[in-house]
């Protein structure tokens, strides 16, 4: 099975600049993600009987939390925003890092999907699916690279300003896997979150363990989030009232429904 699980440390960084309020603060956390082949899900879901796509369960695939249009499937879905951005059409394999939604909680504020070529060993593209906070509005950005630098096109956090530009760089699934992305503006970075994980293979003991072990894996992620944004307004970091960035991007619809894959 290519799928399987990844576990690290996910950590922030956030540096004292006028694009802060010149309000320095960090922290991290131990994280797990599932990282599924889409074209292996039926088959991940089917080695515990807690998890499921066919409807409300302790873990659930729920179409509706992730990319697109919920009556397309999530995989269609990942290849239309890629070639809307990039002109062409991947056409092998998509991986999904994402937390599934669990025991009735779903917030993924970044959801990660590899576009693989059809002999699925290297990486063509990668789809990011940003989730604001606290709007829960929903942004894509896509790259072709293992380096690149956009601009911010969405509002995310009520700590942050929207003039900065984002750089990531990232590595592909393997034994190991990390990602980094910056706010910079101009050459100075101004936000630093980053990724270190470690694979483990999926089994039945494995997938259980999520259940019981670590039951609110994305409703850790929510209260982390809100927690910090405590901590930051209590050092005074400004506030910055929502805004949208005049950029010009493709406009991916989200809408409640509910076709699977």
């Amino acid at each position: 099975m290519r799928s399987g699980l990844y576990e690290g440390r996910l950590s922030h960084h956030r540096y004292a600049h006028r694009a802060t309020g010149e309000v320095a603060h960090a922290f991290g956390y131990d994280v797990a993600y599932p990282l599924v082949f889409l074209d292996e899900l039926d088959e991940v879901l089917g080695l515990h009987p807690l998890w499921s796509r066919r409807g409300p369960s302790p873990v659930w695939f729920r179409r509706a939390d992730y990319l697109g249009d919920p009556s397309v499937a999530l995989s269609d879905a990942v290849r239309d925003a890629a070639e809307a951005w990039l002109g062409r059409r991947p056409t092998g394999p998509i991986a999904m890092l994402a937390h599934l939604r669990t025991w009735g909680w779903s917030f993924n504020p970044l959801s990660i999907y590899y576009c693989y070529d059809e002999r699925c060993v290297d990486v063509e593209a990668v789809v990011l699916e940003v989730t604001s906070t606290p709007w829960l509005e929903r942004h894509v950005y896509v790259v072709d690279a293992p380096e690149a630098r956009f601009a911010k096109a969405m509002h995310v956090s009520p700590f942050m300003d929207m003039a900065c530009d984002y750089e990531l760089t990232w590595t592909p699934p393997g034994e190991q896997l990390t990602a980094r992305l910056r706010n910079v503006v101009g050459d100075e970075p101004v936000f630093d979150a980053r990724m270190t994980l470690r694979r483990r293979e999926l089994s039945r003991q494995v997938l259980g363990g999520l259940v019981w072990h670590d039951p609110q894996p994305s409703f850790r992620a929510s209260a982390a989030i809100y927690r910090q944004a405590l901590a930051l307004a209590r050092k005074g970091a400004p506030f910055h009232a929502r805004r949208s960035a005049k950029i010009e991007v493709p406009n991916l619809a989200h809408s409640e429904g509910g076709a699977s894959g």
